[in-house]
């Protein structure tokens, strides 16, 4: 997910699209002021500085990508990464991109920046390159242009050093196939499983054996440390829910984003079904093409799920398990016989369109012209944006006041009460256990688990900050036996059981000299012998069980076909002996349909694993120094 995050990043268009995210923009905000700054370096590459701000720019525009990118799953992905370290992270690379780039001799002049810049939509009016809507858009982007013109030839310098490295990558057709063969082998199995809960009643420990298994595996019984805290989120909205913004403020915001947020350009959502026709096909080929194209065609027009065709015939393989959704765009962005069918449909058409990758079953679900909002209708919107702004401008001033309040030793809940917001008191918890809400920040647990007792902290979260005060911390510990007893007692009976029920699945596989053999045992033993349709070997899951990769790259490696395991595999606790029922490698008719479209994804993968490759050893060559402390705590008082 992040390598398509980091080359998202070069994309000018999405940076204007964040531009117009107004209200995201004022509720992080760029520099910040002094609140938040650091005069000591995050990091250092080969002796040059990354400051504070530096990273909350960049955590900004990462938090942004990911919210254009994920819309309403946004938020679990943010939760799932470290924004702060991808942020540096994404600063030593820009450094040492630069750096090599000067070593290498790679330059941009003034006149291709120029011209890259006269080329972007964004900044044109009637085709043209627009100075007056240049300068709007980068004032509404927080931007002077000469920030905003260095960025753009640091992109294009980093997109020249990229396009070397892609250079260099190239697939043959022999080495493609065998990938496409090891992602699409598909493998049947029988199976029979030995659950442990059939042994677990036949295990009775003593006193003596509890107690020797307590000593042996006491690790396995640590609780992790537990903290409780009380904090206040100075939340944007709450502090500012009685402002309303003056006539005249609404009327300049909406005068400096006409042009920008509140004109929208022609867009449309469609879906497609690709069957691909191979470069240097043949007419017979074409036709044949044409005619299943066709066959596809009349089924999705007779009222057949789009999704699921898409799922069953498309050659495109980004898309395909989507339903074929290629989402919404604009003109520009896709291949011009495609774009001019798709721009001329109305929605719920279906049709097909002929483009030099072959053939497309096109479902237009939504079109929406080209317009711009009027004051009336996008007045609520920047009501709630000012009113926005003006609390997290109100948010960074309090939490400021209140944290000094605090060092001196007033009481959170009293400082949020006259603040109107609320104070919020933790249970004892862990990482990754319910915490009064605290938990869905991720800056917010890592500061807290930083933190003494008694101590009091600041700590910035989206512009929006808590204030924080550790209550208590309770360390890691071995409980005594006697508190857990019974807990000991469980385990020792689970891993006894699933070590018979291994140790049984061993003694009939010992029975097992041939396929003929299997049935056999399974019947002398009394198991459900449980057949598992083909299915992608790639998935690395077996239907029915679940994740099982183990298995998968076993069955790859069994000689003859059937053929069984040799040996016992456990998942979950419970032991499973399987025979490989059928291996098949897709046929030459459906590698010829999909190589087309496989080949570019392939060589953008190859590309990617290059240019990650060649980061590393950019950054094994450097000295790259990283204060850890200050990454997890900056912005935080103590």
């Amino acid at each position: 997910m992040l390598e398509g995050i980091r080359r998202y990043q070069y994309s000018w268009q999405v940076q204007v699209t964040f531009a117009f995210l107004a209200l995201i923009m004022a509720f992080w905000g760029f520099g910040g002021g002094g609140l938040f700054n650091t005069v000591h370096p995050i990091a250092t590459v080969d002796g040059r500085q990354i400051l504070g701000d530096q990273v909350d720019r960049e955590a900004t525009q990462i938090r942004q990508v990911i919210q254009q990118m994920y819309g309403a799953n946004a938020q679990a992905v943010l939760k799932s990464i470290n924004v702060r370290q991808e942020a540096v992270d994404r600063l030593i690379e820009q450094q040492l991109i630069g750096k090599e780039a000067r070593h290498l001799g790679i330059s941009i002049s003034d006149v291709a920046l120029q011209d890259k810049i006269a080329k972007e939509t964004v900044f044109q009016r009637d085709g043209q390159f627009d100075f007056d809507t240049y300068q709007d858009v980068l004032r509404n982007n927080n931007l002077q242009p000469s920030e905003y013109e260095t960025a753009e030839r640091d992109r294009m310098i980093a997109d020249t050093l990229r396009s070397m490295i892609d250079t260099g990558v190239q697939v043959s057709d022999d080495e493609a196939r065998h990938a496409y063969n090891l992602r699409n082998e598909r493998i049947g199995l029988r199976y029979v499983e030995i659950p442990f809960s059939d042994f677990t009643a036949k295990v009775s420990p003593t006193e003596s054996q509890i107690a020797d298994y307590y000593k042996k595996n006491a690790e396995q019984f640590r609780e992790p440390e537990r903290v409780k805290l009380v904090y206040v989120h100075y939340e944007p909205l709450a502090l500012a829910a009685k402002y309303t913004p003056p006539d005249k403020e609404i009327q300049s915001y909406y005068n400096q984003n006409a042009k920008t947020r509140f004109t929208h350009l022609e867009q449309v959502h469609a879906r497609h079904i690709l069957i691909a026709v191979p470069a240097g096909a043949t007419d017979q080929e074409k036709a044949a093409a044409k005619s299943k194209a066709l066959e596809v065609l009349k089924q999705a027009q007779a009222g057949g799920d789009f999704a699921k065709l898409a799922a069953k015939y498309s050659d495109d393989p980004s898309n395909k398990l989507q339903g074929g959704d290629l989402g919404t765009f604009g003109r520009g962005q896709m291949i011009k016989p495609f774009e001019d069918a798709v721009f001329a449909m109305q929605p719920g058409q279906i049709t097909m369109v002929e483009t030099q990758y072959g053939f497309h079953i096109v479902k237009l679900e939504e079109l929406s012209r080209a317009h711009s909002d009027t004051l009336a209708e996008v007045k609520p919107k920047i009501i709630d944006e000012l009113r926005t702004q003006a609390g997290a401008k109100l948010g960074r001033t309090a939490a400021q006041e209140d944290l000094t309040a605090a060092l001196a030793g007033a009481s959170l809940q009293e400082l949020a009460k006259k603040r109107g917001i609320d104070a919020v008191e933790t249970p004892l918890f862990a990482q990754g256990e319910p915490a009064g809400g605290a938990e869905r920040d991720r800056e917010l647990m890592e500061a807290a688990f930083k933190l003494e007792a008694g101590q009091v902290a600041l700590v910035p979260e989206k512009g929006a900050p808590y204030v924080i005060k550790l209550l208590a911390k309770q360390p890691s510990r071995i409980p005594a036996l006697k508190e857990i007893e019974a807990q000991v007692r469980e385990a020792l009976i689970r891993s006894t059981a699933e070590a018979d029920a291994s140790q049984q699945a061993q003694k009939i596989l010992a029975t097992i000299k041939s396929p003929a053999d299997f049935d056999k045992a399974a019947a002398a033993n009394k198991l459900a012998i449980k057949n598992v349709d083909p299915f992608l070997r790639a998935d690395r899951s077996v239907p029915g069980i679940g994740e099982f990769p183990e298995v998968t790259d076993a069955a790859a490696v069994v000689p003859a076909i059937p053929g069984v395991i040799d040996r016992a595999m456990e998942n979950g606790g419970n032991s499973y002996l399987f025979e490989v029922a059928s291996r098949a490698e897709p046929p030459d008719e459906e590698w010829k349909s999909a190589q087309k479209a496989f080949m570019q994804e392939y060589v953008e993968q190859r590309r990617a694993q290059a240019w990650t490759r060649f980061l590393d050893q950019l950054k094994e060559q450097a000295k790259i120094q990283i204060d850890s402390e200050q990454l997890a705590s900056t912005g935080s008082s103590t």
